[in-house]
């Protein structure tokens, strides 16, 4: 099931990738995941290297590189999740086998829906034939397109709440990227649509990157919570009637994105006129902490459990991601995902 990762440069993605990796590594060991296991993971020789050493680095104080521009990188991992089943059968028949494919770009190849030039008519003019050019996107790009599980990062330190200002200035154009970025994806899709619905489908999910940097004076103006630790995952209810009415995770991140990324939130609502749904989206944080090392340079800081020195950042947030690809898998379709397997892409 191939996996799409968006997102601006230095977004975090390589980060989020690392973690990810790191979660499932504490996930498979975590006690109570121990005995038959609630979850387990494999992947290829070379992929344990490359993050590995992102988890060796981290671990001392370094940062993992970033992506290159002009290459997409793909992660393969084999999940396995155990299903409550009798416990007469073997045991590799007690799993449901996921193979999960990561694809990553380089923010810079995104570059191109920065560009006017591929709306003009004529450059002379300044007249628009209003019509995006899929051409004109890298190879690497357009593969994305056609995946259904799409995860967007979205970063919060670029949020300013000082009107005029240069960073305000940032902030705005980031939220016409991420708005542009969605609804090249719902143009996409809706084109996919009319050939076949379960091709076209999405599972959208937002993670909603480097909350350690989300500047306090916004939180406390908004009259938020400092963290979105303890706060229950979504509202839920019988067929979603009688909700919950208490502040959610869920809640807490639309809020968010509704107050300083509206277009984003707005193209995303949108979509649906297009037959692409993103209301069904799935919303996760992502945040490491930091600490000054002797040189007074920002590192990833550790924790001491039990003994173990662990990095410190929101492995929740982490693990309940990797249990939302449990439910995508049991719903999306079988051929969908198996012809999804983009070949000779380079990892």
């Amino acid at each position: 099931m191939p996996v799409a990762i968006f997102g601006d440069r230095s977004c975090g993605k390589t980060i989020f990738l690392s973690l990810l990796y790191e979660s499932q590594v504490r996930y498979t060991n975590s006690e109570e995941n121990v005995g038959p296991g609630e979850f387990r993971f494999t992947t290829d020789p070379s992929f344990t290297s490359i993050f590995g050493n992102h988890r060796t680095n981290m671990s001392k104080g370094q940062w993992a590189d970033a992506t290159l521009k002009g290459n997409m990188a793909k992660y393969k991992f084999k999940y396995g999740y155990r299903r409550m089943i009798s416990v007469g059968k073997e045991a590799s028949s007690r799993f449901d086998i996921m193979d999960f494919t990561v694809y990553d770009i380089a923010g810079e190849d995104l570059d191109i829906l920065r560009s006017l030039e591929q709306y003009r008519e004529s450059i002379s003019t300044g007249t628009y034939k209003g019509e995006f050019d899929f051409s004109a996107l890298s190879t690497s790009f357009q593969e994305l397109l056609k995946c259904n599980v799409l995860v967007f990062l979205i970063d919060l330190s670029k949020i300013n709440a000082e009107a005029r200002s240069e960073r305000f200035i940032e902030m705005r154009n980031y939220d016409v990227f991420m708005a542009t970025l969605i609804s090249a994806v719902s143009k996409y899709k809706s084109q996919v649509y009319a050939q076949d619905e379960d091709k076209a489908k999405i599972y959208p999910v937002f993670v909603l990157t480097k909350f350690d940097l989300l500047d306090k004076e916004i939180i406390k103006m908004n009259n938020w919570p400092e963290s979105y630790e303890g706060l229950n995952a979504e509202k839920r209810g019988l067929r979603g009637m009688f909700k919950d009415k208490e502040f959610t995770k869920e809640d807490y991140a639309r809020a968010i994105l509704m107050k300083y990324y509206g277009d984003t939130m707005a193209l995303s609502k949108g979509a649906a006129i297009a037959n692409v749904s993103f209301d069904k989206s799935a919303y996760f944080f992502s945040e490491i902490r930091t600490e000054q090392n002797e040189d007074g340079e920002i590192i990833p800081r550790l924790v001491s459990v039990k003994g173990s020195h662990l990095l410190d950042y929101s492995y929740n947030e982490y693990r309940a991601f990797i249990e939302r690809f449990r439910e995508i898998a049991r719903k999306m379709p079988d051929e969908v995902k198996e012809e999804q397997e983009f070949r000779g892409v380079k990892g």
